[in-house]
C-alpha cells in the first residue's frame, strides 16, 4: 500500500478520460451532422470527400451552363422562326410577281414589300442575342464563330455551338456582298426564276441551321438529365463518407454517459484507498 501513487485511482481516471474524449467526439459529430470535421478524423476519407465535392460543384455549374445554352438556343430558334416566315413570304411575293397580269407598278409595290422583308431579316439577325451574344449575326472583325459550353467538371467536356451570319449579305445571300446589289429583284420577269432559286437556297440554309440548333438543344437536355443522375450518385457517395449516422452517434453518446458516471463513482471509491493507511497507523 503506497501513499504517493494511488494506481487504482489513476487507472480509473485514465479510463474516465478516454470515455470523456469519445463522448466529446460523438457530441461533435451529432452537433455538426458530419463524422469528418477535421483531417485527423480520417485523412483518406476526407481527401476522397473533398475530391467528390469538387466534382459535384463542377457538375452543378456545368448544368447551369447547359441550361443557359438551351435558353440561348431557344432564343435563336425564335429568331430563325421569324426569318423563315419572312423568307416564305418573300417567296410567295416572288411567285406573285411572276404573274403576267402584273403591271410594272404592281411589281414595284411587290418589290417594296420584299425590300422591307430583307431589312426585317437584318434587324432580326441583329436583335437576336442572349446576354449580349449574337448567334445569327457575326459583326465585322468578330472572328469567334464557335461558342464552347462546358458540360462537365473536367477538361474538354464541352459542346460547341456554331454561330452564323444570317444577314441579307451573309449566309442567306439575299444581297451580293461584292456589288451590294439585291439578289431578290422581281421587277423584271427574267429575274423571277433566279430570285426563287436564291430564296429556296436561303430557306434551306435557315432550316438547316434551325435543325442543327434543335439537335443541340436535345443534346443539352439529355446531358442535363445524365449529369443530374451522376451528381445524385456522387452526393450519395459523399454523404456515406462524410455524414454521421446520428442514431449510432447517440448510442455512443449514451454509452459515454454511463462510463463517465461509472468512472466518477469509481474514482470516489479509489480515492478512499489511501485512508486505509490511517487505519494501519491507528492500530499501531
Amino acid at each position: 500500500m503506497r501513499l504517493s501513487h494511488n494506481l487504482a485511482s489513476m487507472n480509473v481516471y485514465r479510463s474516465y478520460s478516454k470515455a470523456l474524449e469519445k463522448q466529446s467526439g460523438a457530441l461533435d459529430r451529432i452537433s455538426s451532422g458530419n463524422k469528418l470535421n477535421r483531417a485527423v478524423d480520417n485523412p483518406n476519407a476526407l481527401a476522397q470527400s473533398e475530391k467528390m465535392r469538387i466534382q459535384i460543384r463542377g457538375m452543378q455549374m456545368a448544368q447551369r451552363n447547359m441550361q443557359d445554352g438551351m435558353s440561348m438556343l431557344q432564343t435563336a430558334e425564335g429568331g430563325l422562326d421569324g426569318m423563315t416566315s419572312m423568307l416564305q413570304r418573300m417567296r410567295e411575293l416572288t411567285v406573285q410577281a411572276g404573274s403576267g397580269t402584273n403591271t410594272e407598278e404592281d411589281k414595284k409595290v411587290i418589290q417594296s414589300e420584299i425590300d422591307q422583308m430583307v431589312q426585317g431579316i437584318d434587324s432580326l439577325a441583329d436583335g437576336t442575342e442572349f446576354n449580349g451574344v449574337k448567334l445569327l449575326k457575326i459583326d465585322a472583325g468578330d472572328t469567334k464563330t464557335v461558342l464552347d459550353m462546358a458540360t462537365g467538371a473536367n477538361v474538354d467536356e464541352k459542346i460547341q455551338i456554331n454561330r452564323f451570319n444570317l444577314t441579307s449579305g451573309g449566309d442567306l445571300k439575299l444581297i451580293d456582298d461584292v456589288t451590294g446589289k439585291s439578289n431578290v429583284d422581281v421587277t423584271t420577269s427574267a429575274g423571277v426564276g433566279k430570285v426563287l432559286e436564291t430564296l429556296d437556297n436561303a430557306i434551306n440554309t435557315a432550316l438547316s441551321i434551325r435543325s442543327e440548333y434543335g439537335a443541340l438543344e436535345n443534346r443539352f437536355e439529355s446531358s442535363v438529365k445524365g449529369s443530374n443522375e451522376i451528381t445524385e450518385k456522387l452526393i450519395s457517395a459523399d454523404g456515406s463518407l462524410r455524414e454521421a449516422d446520428i442514431a449510432e452517434e447517440m448510442m455512443e453518446f449514451a454509452k459515454g454517459n454511463i462510463l463517465i458516471e461509472a468512472g466518477n463513482a469509481m474514482m470516489v471509491q479509489s480515492n478512499k484507498f489511501p485512508q486505509d493507511i490511517l487505519r494501519i497507523l491507528d492500530r499501531r
